[in-house]
């Protein structure tokens, strides 16, 4: 199993205007740059913009993730995944789930909705208990 890490290098968040908006869509894209082998392992820088229309708040964070092979196979194994179109879904949801807390936090902050979904919890199994919080 490789080693994953994260760097983030900028992280920009700004509202543009407070007017109330009846209906407001929010787009998320995230972009992927070409792959890099540093000191045997391998570099991937991101670019993740959520934008609003109508145009009240924009949210951008930059970085690179770091995938770092444990043998030759493994190796050989993410560099064919890397080098494919489009990126492979790992690694697009290591970058999602990694940024989700921040994506949040600046979402609230400039008075938002967060652009995804928080995943629900699971059914409780019988015999548990889960506990419900309300805002």
């Amino acid at each position: 199993m490789p080693t994953i890490s994260f760097r983030i290098d900028s992280i920009r968040a700004e509202r543009y205007s407070f007017e109330p908006v009846p209906h407001l869509n929010i787009s998320m894209n995230i972009m992927f740059g070409k792959p890099s082998r540093r000191d045997g392992s391998y570099a991937v820088e991101f670019v993740i913009n959520i934008n609003c229309s109508p145009p009240i708040a924009s949210i951008s964070i930059k970085g690179s993730v770091f995938i770092s092979p444990v043998s030759a196979e493994e190796s050989r194994k993410i560099e064919a995944d890397l080098s494919k179109q489009p990126p492979p879904q790992p690694l697009i949801a290591m970058v999602i789930s990694y940024n989700l807390p921040i994506i949040a936090l600046l979402s609230r902050e400039l008075g938002i909705p967060p652009p995804v979904q928080l995943p629900l919890q699971p059914p409780a199994k019988e015999g548990e208990h889960r506990y419900e919080y309300h805002t």
